[in-house]
């Protein structure tokens, strides 16, 4: 029996990875592996690892849910399934851009962080 996702955003991101990834290889492909998962499997990011892995001006993607734990000292655009309120916060005050999955299809260089 599949079980499908109840979450209109999980939904969505589902979706369009499917698009993204057919036919081709890549981040999509390997996005849509881990946004398909059941809910307590997703990863959780928290802001250091993003800083961490990052530098000015990176396209990131998160397949689960980003927390606040620790600051973002650089601007970056990134995509989850889920954001923290503080974490939503804390992003917007460093000044990046949260955008939906369907806005980060048309960049090219696209990191997945898990």
């Amino acid at each position: 029996m599949k079980i499908t996702p109840e979450n209109e955003n999980v939904k969505e991101w589902i979706s369009v990875l499917t698009k993204l990834a057919e036919g081709k290889k890549g981040p999509w492909k390997r996005a849509l592996e881990l946004a398909a998962v059941p809910a307590r499997r997703r990863a959780s990011v928290n802001l250091y690892k993003l800083s961490k892995n990052t530098k000015e001006g990176d396209a990131v993607i998160v397949p689960g849910k980003v927390l606040s734990v620790g600051k973002l000292d650089h601007s970056i655009s990134i995509a989850a399934m889920q954001f923290s309120k503080s974490a939503l916060e804390k992003l917007k005050a460093s000044k990046c851009s949260v955008k939906t999955i369907g806005e980060m299809s048309n960049i090219n260089n696209v990191r997945i962080i898990i």
